[in-house]
């Protein structure tokens, strides 16, 4: 019988291998035993990585989605959850973890001996008993390891003394080497536990028997030189490494096998002292010489490896020059298990599909885009979630893009091919060695530079095609950019598919009129789904609705049938198959104190499309919250829409640009938990659970006591940003010690901003402009006063420290301009811009890095006619001075662009009036920056022949030229 004694294992009297140094990878699954009913999942939890798993309904067991590796050290949780995050909302769930014991399930499948070994534990889930049971089992390749091992048992059975002594508290550094080897091979695992006991033996017989000294010396030199060679090879490539790591494998089998075999022959005819026989001579020799070359074969490996290791470095970096947005789809906002199975299905079977005839023709076989539209709230986020997840389960998915409109990033169009273009050369590797040396060759280029050139014309140079198709997926693309910027991607995302047969690309938005009209232009090389069309919607809602309300009676005591048939029928009807609706009502009724009082009230108002009822519902839960305070709703969901643009705020930051108490905006946000939410990712920043949240309150329908003025919110987030920095602003606000130090030699400069910059004030430095430029037609007394008081020195200056130190200075420039345009020329604040503008535009680079310099530097060189000079002249008497050659104004902006080498035929400005573009006689285009007169980048190339026309298209994005060489080039 085994039993345990510390870390060792025995049998009977018999010493049996350290239990520290089996490495044993098992493979699991789970079973769990219920008497619920709802559906629900389970997922595992294995060194705080998750698993999904997927059931298998034959043996009702659940099946990791992937193969983990479990060790004796492995944490292991196995996790029930009900719920499902829907229409790209996160919502709470209802959820029971049981923790496993890992190392009892290693223990006794190292003393049975058995294949598979139960692990049961009871846990209540749903305020019902469940019995979650994990099964262990050791894999195939353990079969061998475990007659190796049995072998081993049998081998040193007479020799306790001798292992014994060998087993100290600190063991030869021999066992961190098959840890490090294991990394590449799991069967290393167990292997190098066996030949960390041999090598114990041999280094025991060594001291008696010269023969096996060397076969001791090259297990010695191999061990350390592997384990160094290693650390090194850290790439996800190792197919040759993995090779030599077999044949390892095989020969430390072989130095085990016929070291304990000799030991035990040794010892048994007590010849520890003797010679070895010509027959054992030669093993010996045949082994030392098999390490000898090993060693050689695995050095030329590694330094193969480590070149891969080296040249995936650099490309990592290079491809990091496209500064891709973080945007990755996530489990826990798909569609809810066992809904909208039939359309998933349908949708990922089309994107597997090969493609048909060239690349060019169109028709049914040969549509590369998939565009999925539906009204709000019906589900288009979460099914996109859903498809990534499958498409990615089956090595599929070449790349995702999640709009998103409160999200400056998220919502920039030009950050939705830079991502996607690195996404996929992150899949593919040919792909991703064309990028990288298209950067390595060019070290300007740029994300802005970077999607024609590269996303099209290097798809087709391609040589090697992946094995199957891939996919991108862009979700929500109604909320990126305006109607001119998502036709051009539009645009751009078919031409590119359609050139080569393996890319396939699946849209999801709002049927918006624009992005219906960019599909329409290229039709028979799309295919499109309306949502509402899903014939299995209805039960999919049914399903959801029923999950909800069980969750709910479940939290509140109420029946499990609450609320009755009659009631889920009502609600599955108006939602009329937005699962948003029953999302919001669910939020709802669990906020409640009376649940059947609010479902009576939700489902008593009004009637119409789905749409409607679902604003509607808006409008309940929001009347049976605020009471009375409706100017206090208004106010804080004014300032939570405008600032969600740029950034969700904290309760205090918004309470203070709203001008409300904070408890004010805490308790509301906490009583419209059904609509808005604190996102722990974004330092508990309020924001809409929602989107149609926003288009209810600010729509034209809303009802005129609840509706929200975006003009009104601007003017005074606007206003409250120019307070708030009148007051918080002051000279060397992060108590900077030193002028001599640059801003990136201040170790702790991160925290000093976090701690004298509040939130609210960082923002406002930010973003004060952007929402005065929304009501500048409409400036009063009240705003044109705080302009003028935060516009003077020495408060400007102190802004401009601010961006100083949170390297935000190139922001200031755009900031500075924008005001300049919504100012009106005979302003006096005017004058204070065009100085603080000018100011930036001559020492933005110093200023960059290091803020004292502004005050150091920058002053002396202020032109000494200006307004802004005869601030600081009586400021800081005590700053430099320039005695000559000092300037009375700003240099004129007026001046001559030199550059081109020939001719210039076409000029044109960019919308924005930043840029200036040329075309020239020789054959190339030129851009300017008007503020600077300087050349932007390097001069743009392709033409053969003298460029004569030149032009912006409307969203200054693209730049079009038409040549003598009868080409057009965009």
């Amino acid at each position: 019988m085994m039993t345990t004694k510390g870390s060792y294992i025995f049998t009977a009297s018999l010493f049996f291998i350290p239990y520290e140094m089996i490495h044993l990878i098992l493979q699991l699954d789970v079973t769990v035993e219920t008497p619920i009913k709802s559906a629900f999942r389970v997922k595992l939890n294995i060194n705080k990585s998750d698993i999904q798993l997927a059931r298998n309904t034959q043996t009702s067991r659940w099946i990791p989605n992937m193969s983990p590796e479990v060790s004796e050290s492995s944490k292991v949780h196995v996790m029930l959850k009900i719920g499902r995050t829907l229409a790209g909302v996160s919502f709470g769930k209802e959820e029971s973890v049981v923790d496993i014991d890992v190392q009892e399930a290693v223990q006794q499948l190292l003393a049975s001996m058995q294949p598979e070994i139960l692990v049961s534990t009871r846990t209540t889930f749903l305020q019902q008993p469940a019995v979650v049971t994990v099964s262990f089992r050791s894999p195939p390749t353990s079969e061998s390891v475990r007659f190796t091992l049995q072998k081993l048992q049998d081998a040193t059975s007479d020799f306790r003394h001798i292992i014994e002594d060998s087993t100290q508290k600190n063991l030869d550094v021999v066992i961190k080497y098959g840890v490090a080897f294991s990394e590449l091979d799991p069967r290393s695992k167990a292997a190098f536990s066996v030949l960390t006991v041999t090598f114990e033996l041999i280094k025991q017989q060594k001291q008696r028997d010269q023969s096996v000294s060397g076969l001791s010396r090259q297990l010695n030199r191999i061990l350390p030189f592997a384990d160094e060679a290693l650390k090194e090879a850290v790439d996800d490539n190792k197919d040759i490494l993995r090779k030599t790591i077999t044949r390892l494998y095989s020969l430390t089998m072989d130095v085990a096998e016929f070291s304990c075999d000799y030991v035990k022959r040794s010892r048994f005819k007590r010849l520890a002292k003797s010679m070895a026989s010509n027959r054992d001579q030669e093993r010996i020799s045949e082994l030392t010489n098999g390490l000898s070359e090993m060693a050689e074969d695995f050095s030329r490996a590694v330094n193969v490896e480590m070149l891969k290791a080296v040249r995936s470095m650099e490309e990592k970096m290079l491809l990091d020059r496209l500064e891709p947005t973080r945007t990755v789809y996530r489990l826990d906002r798909g569609c809810m298990e066992g809904t909208r199975v039939s359309l998933l299905d349908e949708i990922v079977a089309w994107a597997m599909c090969s493609r048909r005839g060239t690349t060019t023709s169109v028709g049914p076989d040969n549509q590369s885009v998939y565009w999925l539209y539906g009204i709000p709230g019906i589900g288009k986020t979460a099914m996109a979630h859903s498809i990534c997840a499958q498409l990615h389960k089956e090595g599929r998915l070449g790349g995702t893009f999640f709009c998103r409109r409160d999200d400056p990033e998220l919502s920039d169009p030009k950050s939705v091919l830079p991502t996607l273009i690195y996404n996929l050369a992150e899949t593919w590797g040919g792909y991703r060695k064309l990028i990288a040396e298209k950067l390595r060759n060019d070290p300007k280029l740029t994300r802005h530079s970077a999607d024609d050139q590269l996303f099209l014309r290097l798809l087709e140079s391609l040589q090697s095609h992946p094995p199957h198709s891939l996919v991108l997926v862009i979700d929500a693309l109604d909320e990126c950019g305006d109607s001119l910027s998502r036709s051009s991607l539009i645009a751009r995302l078919i031409d590119a598919s359609s050139r080569v047969s393996w890319l396939r690309i699946i849209v999801t938005s709002r049927q918006d009129s624009d992005i219906e009209s960019s599909f329409m232009r290229f039709d028979g090389r799309y295919s499109s789904k309306d949502l509402a069309t899903d014939d299995r919607v209805l039960q999919d809602i049914r399903l959801f609705t029923q999950s909800k309300l069980y969750s709910i009676a479940s939290r509140c005591r109420l029946p499990d049938d609450w609320p009755g048939d009659e009631k889920l029928d009502e609600i599955v009807e108006r939602s009329g198959g937005l699962f948003i609706f029953v999302e919001t009502l669910s939020q709802l009724l669990k906020g409640g104190l009376d649940p059947d009082q609010y479902l009576v009230e939700a489902l008593s108002v009004g009637s119409g499309s789905a749409l409607e009822r679902l604003y509607n519902l808006y409008t309940t839960a929001i009347r049976s919250q605020i009471d009375r305070n409706q100017d206090e709703f208004r106010s804080a969901m004014g300032t939570i829409i405008v600032v969600g643009r740029y950034r969700p705020l904290s309760d205090e930051a918004v309470a203070e640009l709203a001008g409300l108490r904070t408890n004010v905006v805490t308790t509301l946000v906490n009583k419209l938990g059904s609509l808005l939410y604190r996102d722990a990712g974004a330092n508990r920043g309020i924001r809409v659970r929602h989107l149609s949240v926003i288009d209810f309150l600010t729509g034209s329908s809303t009802p005129e006591d609840l509706k929200v003025n975006t003009k009104r919110a601007n003017r005074d987030v606007g206003l409250g940003c120019l307070k708030v920095m009148t007051q918080g602003l002051r000279f060397n606000i992060c108590g900077i010690e030193s002028s001599f130090l640059s801003n990136s030699d201040v170790v702790d400069l991160q925290p000093r901003i976090d701690q004298s910059m509040s939130a609210t004030l960082q923002y406002s430095c930010l973003h004060w402009s952007y929402h005065l430029y929304d009501i500048a037609d409409t400036l009063d007394e009240e705003l044109i006063g705080r302009l003028n008081e935060f516009t003077k020195a020495p408060r400007l200056l102190y802004w401009m420290e601010a961006l100083s130190v949170m390297g935000k200075v190139p922001i200031g420039d755009s900031l500075l301009r924008q005001a300049r345009a919504w100012l009106k020329p005979e302003m006096s604040v005017g004058r204070h811009i065009e100085d603080a503008l000018q100011f930036i535009l001559a020492f933005r680079e110093p200023m960059m890095r290091s803020a004292p310099h502004i005050y150091i530097s920058g002053l002396a060189f202020i032109p000494t006619e200006t307004e802004l000079w005869r601030y600081v002249e009586v400021l800081f008497r005590n700053s430099l001075v320039v005695e000559e050659g000092g300037k009375k104004l700003w240099p004129d902006q007026s001046s001559v662009l030199t550059g081109h080498g020939s001719s210039v035929a076409s000029v044109a400005y960019s919308p924005d009036g930043r840029r200036i573009i040329s075309g020239s006689w020789d054959n190339t285009i030129r851009i300017w920056d008007t503020e600077m007169g300087t050349g932007v980048g390097k001069p743009l190339e392709g033409h053969t022949r003298p460029v004569t026309s030149v032009a912006y298209s409307p969203d200054g994005c693209r730049i079009i030229s038409g040549s003598f060489d009868s080409t057009i080039r965009i």
